[in-house]
C-alpha cells in the first residue's frame, strides 16, 4: 500500500528505541538494520530534532527504506531562525527527495520572530516540503497566526479534547499535510478511535493525515491496534 493510497498514515516518533529491542526488534538486530526493519510494517516516521540534524547526510536513510516509506523531520526554533543553520539543514533535507514527507517547526514558548523573517523562512522550506507548526506550547504572535491560516500550514494537533467547544481537529484541515502528534501512554481504545476519527476527518484527496505516535517509546501495540480499528472504520 503506497502513502497515497492510506486514509491516514500511522508512524512512531524516532525508530531508535532501546527499549523496542527483543518487542520489536530482534536483540541481535544490527543498528544499521533498524530502520529497514521498521520501514517495512510502517510507513512513515517522525524524526525528533535531535536525531538527523547532527547527522553528516541522510542520502543512507533512503538507501535502507522501502519506496513508499516517508520521512517529517522536526526542526527546533534554533533551527528555524539561524538563516544559515537552516540553509545547510535544507541542503541536507533535499537527500531524502520524495522521501521528505513534511517538515515540523516547534517553536519556544517565547518565539520572537517578525512576520517578515517567518515569512521569507517558510517560503524556502515549502519550496522542498509542506511546512506544519507545532504551536502547542509555543507563544506565537497574531501576525504569524494569521500567516499559518492565510497560506494553509497545518498546525500539530497534540491529541487534546480539552477545547469541548471546538472541533480539536480543525487545524489539521489545512494544505497538502495533517499531522497529529498523540502518546500512547494510558491511551485507551475509545480514546485511539477517537483520534482516528479526527485523523480520518482531516484526510483527503489534496491532504495527507498522519498520525504519529509519542511515548517511552511508543507502544507497538497501540500503534497496530490503530491500523486494525482504522480498517473497520
Amino acid at each position: 500500500m503506497s502513502i497515497e493510497t492510506h486514509r491516514v498514515v500511522i508512524g512512531a516518533c524516532g525508530w531508535k528505541h532501546p527499549a523496542w529491542l527483543n518487542d520489536f526488534y530482534a536483540e541481535d538486530l544490527p543498528e544499521d538494520w533498524l530502520l529497514g526493519f521498521y520501514s517495512n510494517e510502517f510507513t512513515v516516521v517522525y524524526v525528533p530534532a535531535n536525531d538527523w540534524v547532527n547527522e553528516v547526510t541522510l542520502a543512507d536513510w533512503a538507501e535502507d527504506i522501502t519506496e513508499s516509506f516517508r520521512f517529517i523531520l522536526e526542526l527546533s526554533e534554533l533551527d528555524f531562525t539561524d538563516n544559515e543553520r537552516l540553509t545547510s539543514l535544507l541542503n541536507k533535507v533535499s537527500e531524502l527527495g520524495e522521501h521528505c514527507l513534511g517538515i515540523v517547526l516547534v517553536p519556544g514558548s517565547e518565539f520572537l520572530m517578525s512576520i517578515e523573517q517567518f515569512q521569507s523562512r517558510a517560503e524556502i522550506i515549502q519550496k522542498i516540503a509542506p511546512l506544519c507548526v507545532d504551536t502547542a506550547n509555543a507563544n506565537l504572535s497574531a501576525e504569524i497566526k494569521t500567516f499559518l491560516l492565510q497560506h494553509n500550514i497545518c498546525e500539530v494537533w497534540n491529541g487534546s479534547f480539552a477545547d469541548t467547544g471546538l472541533n480539536p481537529g480543525s487545524n489539521l484541515k489545512r494544505g497538502p499535510l495533517a499531522i497529529s502528534r498523540v502518546s500512547t501512554k494510558n491511551l485507551t481504545a475509545l480514546q485511539l478511535r477517537k483520534v482516528l476519527e479526527v485523523c480520518l476527518e482531516a484526510s483527503t484527496e489534496e491532504c495527507t493525515s498522519v498520525l504519529c505516535f509519542d511515548g517511552h517509546p511508543p507502544s507497538i501495540e497501540t500503534m497496530r491496534n490503530a491500523d486494525i480499528i482504522l480498517n473497520l472504520l
